[in-house]
C-alpha cells in the first residue's frame, strides 16, 4: 500500500474517533414498575468539559425512569466484586432536557446574545423615534 493511502486512512480514521462523542463511566441504575437493571453512561458536553458523579447519577435515573416508562430509577451499588447485569444504556443532556421537560413543554431558555440583540433593537427604535417609542 502507497504511503500516501496510509497517510489518508490514518486521518480518516483519526477524524471517525474524533467525531464520537466523548462518554464517562458506567453507572448501574435499578429501576422499578417494572423492574430493570442498566448500565447507563452519560455522553460528555466535550473533551474540556466533564460532567461529574451525582451529576451524571440523576441523568441516567431521570432518563431511564421517563424512557422506561418505570415508576422510579435509582443508582445502584453492585455487590463487592461484582459488576453490574444490566442492559447498556447511553443518553445525551438532550434526553435529559426531554426527560424534565415533560409533555409540551419546552426547555429552551433565550441566551445572551438574544437578550442583547432585542435591547439593541429596542433602543434604536427608541432613539430613531427622538424618544417617542421608548
Amino acid at each position: 500500500m502507497p504511503r500516501s493511502s496510509v497517510l489518508v486512512l490514518i486521518g480518516i480514521l483519526a477524524g471517525v474517533i474524533a467525531a464520537q462523542p466523548a462518554r464517562a463511566e458506567e453507572i448501574c441504575v435499578a429501576c422499578d414498575e417494572p423492574t430493570a437493571t442498566y448500565r447507563c453512561t452519560v455522553e460528555q458536553p466535550s473533551e474540556k468539559h466533564q460532567l461529574g458523579g451525582s451529576l451524571e447519577q440523576e441523568i441516567c435515573a431521570k432518563v431511564l425512569a421517563k424512557k422506561g416508562p418505570h415508576q422510579n430509577c435509582h443508582v445502584a451499588i453492585p455487590p463487592e466484586g461484582k459488576t453490574c447485569a444490566g442492559t447498556e444504556r447511553i443518553v445525551s443532556l438532550t434526553d435529559y432536557q426531554r426527560a424534565i421537560a415533560g409533555t409540551g413543554e419546552s426547555t429552551y431558555e433565550v441566551g445572551a446574545f438574544e437578550i442583547a440583540r432585542r435591547n439593541v433593537h429596542e433602543t434604536w427604535t427608541c432613539m430613531m423615534s427622538m424618544f417617542k417609542d421608548c
